[in-house]
């Protein structure tokens, strides 16, 4: 099989090692930002080929990956002015590999399918620093065809590649996913802050908890690492899993679910949010919980 000709659109921290991973791994890679600045400094420092706009990129392309904050964005990129729709050739591929809506996601590939031109949402679940060294997780949404052409690319990034369903499901399942991180996390700081104050050592809880499979392996990992050590580093910014939340509740809306518990946590992590601000890593969540007054004791 021929190699697949790339581009990319969007060098922020994430994207920008992407890049540089797929450049590493001897990929000819085409490059596109609208901070011209920050194009010029990639191409500078770790190559790629410039291009001028996303209809160009695509006129000489088979896959394009947008790494972009939200559906907005790709879909600019895609139907805006030079977009890459108006430049693909039939069979041309768009991975979604940011953080973005699953409605507006399934919208747009929908209106790329009109045109020929495959979409598949895939989410880069991970750090930078997983995004530099190839272990992200992919989430993947779209036809089982258009994955599997596109497979040496997310074996290149990444450790796992998790098939959701049609394009739009892997938007879906990462930030239903996020809901149950964030829920999780909350719940546990909660049951440590009572816990300290019944005397109960915090290490113990855990024991307990993972021994009766109430807290999965990774969540401890997490509280182990991060929450009782007071590192809180663990990469993942208290805002952008704010940002799934709210993604969620809209998802939710969408499909006419109601879900009393996510608006709950979307609120919680709302307050953390205003508190913390939201570049605080997700961990110390147990930061803000600390800060707040205790219940007033009711009269007997």
């Amino acid at each position: 099989m021929a190699e697949l000709r790339l581009g990319l659109i969007g060098l922020g921290a994430l994207g920008s090692r992407i890049a540089a991973r797929l450049l590493r791994a001897g990929f000819s890679l085409q490059i596109y930002d609208i901070a011209d600045v920050a194009l010029r400094m990639f191409h500078m420092d770790v190559g790629g080929i410039i291009t001028g706009s996303p209809k160009m990129m695509a006129q000489s392309c088979d896959v394009i990956i947008t790494v972009l904050p939200s559906a907005a964005e790709v879909r600019e990129v895609a139907f805006g002015w030079e977009g890459l729709a108006r430049g693909f050739a039939k069979g041309g591929v768009l991975i979604d590999m940011g953080s973005s809506d699953p409605v507006a996601t399934g919208a747009l590939a929908d209106e790329l399918a009109h045109r020929g031109i495959d979409m598949v949402d895939a989410p880069a679940l991970g750090t930078s620093e997983d995004a530099k060294a190839g272990k992200l997780t992919f989430v993947v949404g779209g036809t089982d065809a258009v994955v599997e052409r596109c497979r040496p690319i997310f074996e290149t990034l990444g450790e796992r590649v998790l098939r959701a369903g049609a394009a739009g499901s892997g938007q879906a399942a990462t930030v239903l996913a996020d809901f149950l991180r964030a829920v999780e996390l909350l719940a546990a700081s909660e049951v440590l802050r009572i816990g300290g104050r019944c005397g109960l050592d915090a290490g113990m809880l855990l024991d307990i908890g993972e021994g009766l499979s109430v807290i999965g392996p990774i969540m401890g990992g997490v509280l182990r690492r991060q929450v009782l050590t007071r590192e809180f580093d663990s990469g993942w910014a208290l805002g952008h899993l704010l940002k799934n939340l709210e993604t969620a509740s809209a998802l939710a809306q969408a499909r006419d679910v109601e879900s009393p518990l996510l608006v709950a946590c979307r609120n919680a992590w709302a307050a953390a949010e205003a508190r913390l601000g939201s570049g605080a890593d997700h961990t110390a969540l147990i930061r803000w919980l600390e800060t707040l007054a205790p219940a007033a004791k009711s009269e007997a």
